[in-house]
């Protein structure tokens, strides 16, 4: 194998793979990547897997020699980050790949290639395409809401829903919902073999994306290239966005019913400057108790109170000025770290929540949403 790479298109394809490849797992040979250079097609494809996620990315090279290699996927983008700007050789001498570059050498090991888990040759010809600016934005309004808690395993990923005319993307970890959903919108046509073969109800596909998939598309998100294209199977989803191919398990669980804490029914309103709640969130939350992070809001015609109080360092207050309110005074304590997650993602200057009693939660919205989207958030209370 022998071929030669200019670095920043070496670089621009491998600088998001190394998030992919697991430092340390039970398969010793998913910490390299597999390498492969094709003559042919004057291409180098280089995968790294999980097992979980498998991407396979390709980029234009000068192929002298076909072959294929495993190597360090740590040592290797090490390497390559440390050359000059400039073509980087490479060619395998016995079980060592040579990386050279003006008087660099580097001789670095070679692991068998045939340990590595084959990746299946995909057709894309049925793939359907979507929106890259939108299907980037969906997996922004929803990933930072999924659970960290490995022994709540379908809470780790992203809900998406495909229904005739329309689909969303949701995620939970008990605690906060978000959800966007796109109208008028038909992914797949009326008929279409995806509803039936994929042992979904008639009508709806759902799948549920684990957060590290979607946090890779994000990465590699290009204003460049304007559509995604996926096909969804049982067991797996594969997205193919420029030079990218990527394989993703499905989580096989039945995603909870959060759209039921939707339904409550909650008499007050208010609106109020997205970015003056923030910062009276974040300065009241300097001396909020640690272990749960509670700040509480009072709000009625009359005031808006953000405080909190803590044994250990003393308590909080800011009153705000400018807002709206609709409704009956009421008071509702919360995680103040949750509560910037979600305004974080809220798009427009000013934020709508409606809330009931201290007991019920708070639904949050953006004050006008675009086109076909709708987009909400929920928080739940923390009990007084």
């Amino acid at each position: 194998m022998k071929f030669a790479i200019d670095k920043k298109d070496l670089q621009n394809c491998i600088q998001h793979l190394v998030s992919v490849a697991p430092s340390k797992n039970v398969s010793p040979i998913l910490t390299n990547y597999l390498i492969q250079a094709s003559v042919e097609t004057g291409k180098v494809r280089i995968t790294t897997s999980d097992l979980e996620i498998t991407v396979v990315a390709e980029v234009d090279a000068a192929v002298n020699d076909s072959g294929s290699i495993a190597v360090s996927s740590k040592h290797f983008n090490e390497i390559i980050h440390a050359m000059p700007e400039a073509m980087i050789n490479f060619s395998r001498h016995e079980d060592l790949l040579r990386i050279q570059s003006n008087k660099i050498d580097f001789n670095l090991l070679i692991a068998d290639h045939t340990l590595f888990p084959l990746v299946p040759e995909i057709n894309l010809s049925s793939a359907v395409k979507i929106d890259a600016k939108l299907f980037n934005r969906m997996i922004s309004k929803t990933q930072f809401a999924v659970s960290s808690d490995v022994n709540r395993k379908v809470l780790t990923g992203v809900c998406w829903k495909i229904m005739g005319d329309s689909h969303l993307m949701a995620a939970t970890d008990g605690r906060k919902v978000a959800e966007i959903k796109i109208n008028n919108s038909i992914l797949f046509p009326a008929g279409s073999p995806a509803f039936s073969d994929d042992g979904s109800d008639e009508g709806v596909i759902e799948k549920i994306i684990p957060v590290k998939t979607l946090a890779f598309m994000q990465k590699i998100y290009d204003s460049q290239h304007k559509e995604v294209s996926f096909l969804i199977e049982s067991n797996k989803v594969i997205f193919s966005y420029g030079s990218y191919l990527v394989f993703s398990q499905i989580i096989e669980h039945k995603y909870p019913e959060y759209q039921k804490a939707f339904d409550v029914q909650l008499q007050n309103r208010f609106e109020v400057k997205k970015d003056t709640l923030q910062d009276a969130i974040r300065r009241v939350a300097l001396v909020a108790p640690g272990e749960n992070q509670r700040i509480r809001i009072e709000v009625g015609g009359e005031q808006f109170l953000v405080n909190t109080t803590s044994r250990d360092t003393g308590d909080a207050k800011e009153n705000l000025d400018d807002y709206h309110f609709e409704g009956i005074e009421t008071g509702v304590s919360f995680s103040f770290r949750y509560m910037l997650s979600i305004l974080e993602v809220v798009d427009s200057e000013k934020v709508v929540i409606k809330l009931g009693t201290s007991r019920d939660p708070l639904m949050i919205y953006n004050q006008a949403n675009q086109e076909n989207e709708e987009i909400t958030f929920l928080l739940m209370p923390l009990r007084s």
